[in-house]
């Protein structure tokens, strides 16, 4: 069945998704605050800015006020940046209908409480609903989601009916998607694999090969478990898509902007993301996060506190990681 969908951002994962969702015959609005970008998803039916090479359904719009994008929205999907999710949700709150599902992309650790942010934004919800909120997690990279290949989507919500909807909305061709009733471990997944996925990226400029990627993967998988045991939620859920599947496709992905800031912080003079040609470089922060998170839990994470340290180092950033690895004992794995 159509429905009306409201995608609150128009960036690379909102456009993405908007393609994905507008192609199936639902209407689509994205929440767009960028002028230059409106004009040209609505009158050019494509996001060069953000997702070159592919043009979007005419049942796709960009819409400057959120009440105008959430009018009569069934679905709304929060894909802005996990800094500014918070603030949107807050000024979103008004306009969202008593029946509509709230389904968050945007990866993150709230700052202020260290839960993942799709808590949070469940907790600031309007009560009717709080019951509805989802989580998309999973390896499922914006540019290729126009390709026509396999892909999985994983929807997490502790309630069943939720999930389904969502899940069922993404599911299209060759686009999976699977359900999971852990909220909290998925979303925290989805935020503590973006300062792994840098490590990956510290291996490409180091030119490790692949038994040296698989070694770092298999501690980071390690620690993501570890974290989601002891602050609750299911460890299996580590080892899945959203844990192993969304690490794999954010750090081995020519496109992640974790990994190719990894890469390119091995001979850089500055560790700022916008003098090595990059925007949003979300593990930056979550590494930060995550490591306070950790520490709260007791939990024990040597890999992610070496991330952490080498990119707030004032030069040789992949130091702390390569020290890591000569250290690194396995008799405890």
């Amino acid at each position: 069945m159509k429905t009306n969908i409201a995608i609150l951002g128009a960036g690379n994962v909102g456009t993405g998704l908007a393609y994905h969702l507008g192609r199936q015959g639902h209407t689509v609005n994205m929440y767009c605050i960028e002028p230059d970008v409106l004009r040209q998803i609505n009158k050019k039916h494509c996001n060069k800015k953000y997702l070159r090479n592919v043009r979007l359904p005419e049942n796709v719009r960009a819409q400057a006020g959120l009440d105008a994008c959430l009018k009569d929205a069934r679905v709304a999907i929060m894909a802005v940046p996990s800094h500014a999710v918070l603030q949107v949700a807050k000024e979103a709150k008004p306009f969202l209908r008593k029946d509509a599902t709230m389904a968050c992309i945007s990866k993150g650790l709230d700052p202020q409480t260290l839960e993942p942010i799709v808590i949070s934004v469940k907790k600031n919800l309007p009560k009717a609903n709080q019951k509805r909120t989802c989580m998309i997690g999973g390896p499922a990279i914006a540019t290729e989601l126009s390709h026509d290949t396999p892909t999985a989507f994983v929807t997490a919500s502790t309630d069943k009916n939720a999930r389904k909807y969502i899940a069922d909305l993404l599911r299209h061709g060759h686009i999976k998607s699977a359900e999971s009733q852990d909220l909290l471990g998925v979303g925290l997944g989805a935020a503590l694999k973006n300062p792994y996925a840098i490590s990956l990226g510290f291996c490409d400029g180091l030119h490790y090969p692949t038994n040296s990627k698989a070694l770092v993967i298999t501690m980071a998988v390690s620690e993501m478990a570890g974290i989601m045991l002891r602050a609750g939620a299911d460890p299996k859920t580590a080892p899945s898509l959203a844990g192993l599947g969304d690490l794999l496709v954010t750090g081995l992905s020519p496109h992640g902007h974790n990994r190719t800031y990894g890469q390119r912080l091995v001979k850089a003079k500055s560790n700022d993301p916008a003098k090595l040609n990059l925007t949003t470089v979300e593990g930056i922060r979550a590494s930060e996060l995550g490591l306070k998170l950790a520490k709260r839990l007791r939990a024990r994470t040597p890999l992610l506190a070496s991330i952490h340290k080498g990119i707030h180092s004032n030069r040789d950033f992949h130091k702390p990681f390569e020290n890591y690895l000569k250290k690194l004992k396995l008799d405890l794995i």
